[in-house]
């Protein structure tokens, strides 16, 4: 994950691009999580997108980046990106 850009943009569920601005990749229980901040978000609290990594198989392949819908690990891992970016 090293290689990732500081920003990367994915299609949303309507298939519109959006781009997000890659904060960090934590990892969390032999897993990776990209903590992902909406660039065009202009609001005063905007919000981290937390987005399971699933590294591609073969070189020539993308990575995939997946909803996480348990709360806990949510918080777990928005927990140690804090800590991680004091």
């Amino acid at each position: 994950m090293e290689d990732y850009a500081d920003t990367i943009t994915l299609l949303d569920q309507d298939g519109s691009e959006v781009e997000f601005e890659v904060l960090d990749v934590v990892p969390y229980e032999n897993r990776e999580y990209a903590v992902l901040l909406p660039a065009d978000d202009d609001s005063d609290q905007p919000e981290a997108v937390i987005l399971e990594l699933f590294a591609a198989e073969d070189e020539d392949a993308e990575d995939v980046l997946q909803g996480v819908e348990d709360e806990e690990i949510l918080e777990a891992v928005f927990k140690l990106f804090l800590q991680r970016n004091q």
